[in-house]
């Protein structure tokens, strides 16, 4: 029998959603490939996520220039090609959309399958993925909305298109869990109903949104709390300043970027999650994996999947106690971080904050139902589904 090699790419490892989801697939299919590689194109940058597997840089770096980034799309895909020659590499994996670029015009022989792992980036940029399937490659979603919206655009691509929910692997993310607090924080937590949210400080993740009903909040829910653990992107310190300059400064967080984000998010009342769009949000799974009740806005896709059973089609016009979490309407994203001026949505998601926080009852039946739910993308689980894909299967 043949041996079987696959690799994985993304720019580098340093952080992201998708990035993360690749490492722990690294881990989790270890033991059914013979060997997994991973390339990156810039291995100088700061490193978050540990792989299991063979790491080859391409050495092609991001740029600002024009000229340089189209040098660079074919120097990464001529990268890719060398290296699939000369390891005899099966399948690649593309995991964002810089990598699904340079997989495209790779002309590598092997399987090629590019992922949609953020509904944004197909929203504005469907035709990317459509030119993807027409050099040959595969489109793997990990949101079965998404799949949805893309073939709406594209029905005759529909054959070369699949869906497999992130995997999560529930039994380190538990042991992780019981890792202390430092002891600040830890006093934080006991002294404050924790809210926290675990995400880049990006402006898909609508951090000033949440900001704004976090201060709507306090008016019914004085000790409450705010932690919002992360780093990175262009709000952090805008986000940090507003917060600071808020009446509630003390009552907020800003943690920072921690390889064990679990720790804060088990010993929270509620999780957060107030993302202006989503693919499939892994964080969001992973706290309901640790047990913790989550208020998720609705965006486009990914939170109806968790909050829901897969029901794809339920409507979220005002709060709803969902099977798994309490759903409030999307936000609008606009981008605005004057925390007076706030709507109807920051005042809904506000008060679903406060029903989260003061229901014991409900969050008994939630906490429950949640970590059932998060079983589904446990790597026990949804592993399979991944070798049969990748063709792994022995």
């Amino acid at each position: 029998m043949s041996e079987k090699r696959i690799a994985f790419v993304t720019s580098d490892l340093r952080s992201g959603g998708s990035e993360r989801s690749a490492s722990e697939l690294t881990f989790a299919l270890g033991e059914d490939f013979d060997r997994i590689f991973y390339f990156i194109f810039d291995s100088t940058k700061e490193v978050s996520y540990k792989i299991n597997a063979e790491l080859i840089d391409l050495k092609y770096p991001a740029t600002t220039s024009i000229v340089k980034k189209v040098l660079n799309t074919f120097g990464r895909a001529a990268g890719i090609r060398k290296a699939v020659k000369k390891n005899g590499i099966d399948t690649v994996a593309a995991f964002t959309p810089i990598a699904n670029r340079a997989l495209r015009y790779s002309r590598a022989k092997c399987r090629k399958i590019a992922s949609c792992r953020g509904f944004d980036d197909l929203m504005l940029h469907p035709g990317d993925y459509h030119k993807c399937i027409s050099s040959g490659c595969e489109i793997l979603f990990n949101s079965a909305e998404a799949m949805n919206y893309y073939t709406a655009l594209y029905p005759s691509d529909k054959e070369m298109c699949y869906t497999i929910e992130n995997l999560i692997d529930c039994d380190r993310i538990r042991e992780k869990a019981s890792e202390p607090l430092e002891p600040k924080i830890d006093e934080f937590y006991k002294t404050h109903k924790t809210i926290t949210t675990v995400a880049s400080l990006s402006r898909y993740k609508g951090h000033w949104e949440l900001l704004k009903s976090f201060a709507l909040l306090k008016k019914n829910v004085p000790d409450a709390g705010l932690v919002l653990v992360g780093h990175m992107g262009e709000y952090e310190e805008t986000l940090k300043r507003t917060a600071a300059e808020s009446e509630f400064a003390d009552d907020i967080i800003f943690a920072g970027y921690s390889d064990n984000p679990f720790k804060f998010i088990a010993r929270s009342d509620v999780y957060a999650l107030s993302s202006i769009s989503e693919g499939f949000p892994n964080a969001l799974a992973e706290a309901m994996c640790c047990g913790t009740v989550c208020v998720s806005v609705v965006c486009r896709t990914g939170p109806r999947e968790l909050l829901f059973n897969d029901d794809i089609d339920r409507k979220v016009d005002d709060i709803i106690i969902g099977e798994n979490g309490i759903a409030v309407p999307a936000f609008d994203g606009v981008i605005d971080f004057d925390l007076s001026n706030y709507d109807q949505k920051h005042i809904s998601y506000a008060k679903a904050l406060e029903i989260a926080l003061t229901n014991k009852e409900l969050r008994k039946t939630l906490s429950a139902n949640a970590v059932k739910r998060a079983e589904k993308n446990d790597k026990r689980n949804i592993r399979q589904t991944y070798l049969e894909y990748f063709g792994a299967v022995k």
